[in-house]
């Protein structure tokens, strides 16, 4: 009986050895999660741009009903309505911030900017019925500077944003207007020049994408509006008082312009999946 229950521990022990055997072998372990490098657009940016620019100075007249009679108002005013259209290299910096929700990237942006070009006109009014033959009208405008403060709203895919943009402008306009009473003896040139710097609103858009580390570039669009400037030309001093013409500059600019930035405390993070 004793042989027999040996026997049965002896067969039972070669039996539950390889269960044994594979309990003891370690089984691999998973592998580790997968990390991704993704790129955040959060951060604040500095830069600078340059590009074009298509002004646009939509010129209207009234000149004083004292001297001037109702017939020779509107032929003045008829004869020199005219839009001038300044344009040039545009050119500057600007910084920023960004702040990416998931996709969706919120900031605010400001520039300063150089703006080159100017545009003028003479008017010469042969063949006039109700102002004297022979008058002359010139009118010249030019905008030298621009700046912008904007807020931006965008959607990132990756390394791409592409973002809308509006806010407040302030620019920089040069104008000068004379008008030549050559029916005078002698002709009397009577001249106005100024410049101002005006208000207005600017909106546009544009698409920035990620070069290398934290450079990015950009190709941008905005339409720009700086109201109206007005200016007086004094009357003439052969014909008194009540000659005087008020001239009415309303501006606005068309820009489209390129730029590098520096992106600091955004580029590239590391996600696990």
């Amino acid at each position: 009986m004793r042989k027999i229950l040996i026997g049965s521990t002896l067969l039972a022990g070669l039996l539950a050895g390889p269960a044994l055997a594979a309990d003891i072998v370690p089984r691999p372990l998973p592998p580790p999660p997968v990390r991704v490098a993704i790129f955040t657009w959060t951060g604040f940016y500095i830069g600078g741009n340059v590009g074009a620019h298509w002004g646009t100075d939509k010129l209207t007249t009234a000149p004083d009903p004292v001297g001037w009679t109702a017939a020779a108002a509107n032929e003045l005013n008829d004869r020199s309505a005219v839009s001038l259209h300044p344009k040039g290299v545009i050119g500057g910096i600007q910084g920023g911030f960004n702040w990416q929700i998931n996709s969706i990237v919120l900031g605010f942006e400001a520039d300063a900017n150089w703006t080159g070009g100017s545009a003028s006109r003479t008017l010469p009014f042969t063949g006039a019925v109700n102002i004297a033959n022979g008058d002359i009208m010139t009118d010249a405008t030019k905008e030298t500077f621009l700046s912008t403060v904007r807020g931006r709203l965008g959607v990132a895919v990756g390394d791409v944003l592409v973002y809308g943009t509006g806010g407040l402008a302030v620019g920089t306009l040069k104008v000068g207007d004379t008008f030549c009473f050559c029916w005078a003896a002698p002709p009397t040139l009577a001249a106005v020049a100024a410049t101002s710097t005006r208000t207005g609103w600017t909106a546009g858009g544009g698409l920035e994408w990620r070069m290398w580390g934290g450079w990015t570039m950009k190709a941008e669009y905005l339409h720009v509006s700086l109201g109206t400037l007005s200016t007086s030309i004094p009357s003439c001093a052969a014909c008194g008082r009540g000659f005087d013409i008020t001239v009415n500059h309303k501006y606005s600019d068309d820009i489209a312009r390129v730029g590098i930035n520096y992106l600091f405390g955004g580029g590239p993070v590391v996600a696990g999946y």
